[in-house]
């Protein structure tokens, strides 16, 4: 293995990655905060974003592939509501919302189901978010046990879930 391999092989990515962006997120909010207690001497400010980086980047490793899975997970997810939407849009199905003019309502207006619905779908992404969250490892990465039900490829299921429930909409009347 080339020592360019080496380098970037996995421990790049569980230490160095998370130790370079936290040194830089810190040097850069010290170098801005300006007369708020920060030292105005570049030395003190860099001492401080070393000092925090080295005592994040221990923290942040068990994270690194419980985000790395996630962001995998919630392109699939994506792309599956993208296809549902495309979807609904090209069925028209939509929804309806009254038009209330000087405190009567005149009439109703046809707006898309999201916005028809928009509390449902919002949970409905939350329900979506916490699972592709739980079967990512986020739960061993907080240390908490979990039964291996929690353990299934959630994000396929829900994508064919998506697809299932688009085809049933497209051949239902």
């Amino acid at each position: 293995m080339s020592s360019i391999e080496s380098i970037m092989g996995v421990d790049f990515f569980t230490y160095v990655l998370p130790w370079l962006l936290t040194f830089a997120v810190v040097y850069g909010i010290t170098s801005h905060i300006g007369e708020g207690g920060m030292p105005k001497n570049k030395a003190a400010r860099a001492i401080i974003a070393l000092a925090l980086a080295f005592i994040v980047a221990p923290t942040v490793s068990p994270w690194v592939t419980v985000f790395m899975k996630m962001a995998g997970s919630m392109m699939i997810i994506i792309t599956g509501l993208l296809v549902f939407i495309i979807f609904l849009e090209v069925m028209g199905i939509g929804g309806r919302v009254p038009v209330i003019e000087g405190g009567k309502k005149v009439g109703e207006a046809k707006v898309s189901i999201f916005q028809a619905h928009g509390v449902a779908f919002a949970i409905l992404f939350i329900i979506i978010g916490a699972l592709v969250f739980i079967g990512s490892g986020g739960l061993e990465a907080l240390g908490w046990r979990i039964s291996p039900t929690f353990t299934y490829n959630w994000p396929l299921i829900t994508f064919l879930i998506i697809v299932a429930l688009a085809i049933w909409w497209m051949t239902s009347e």
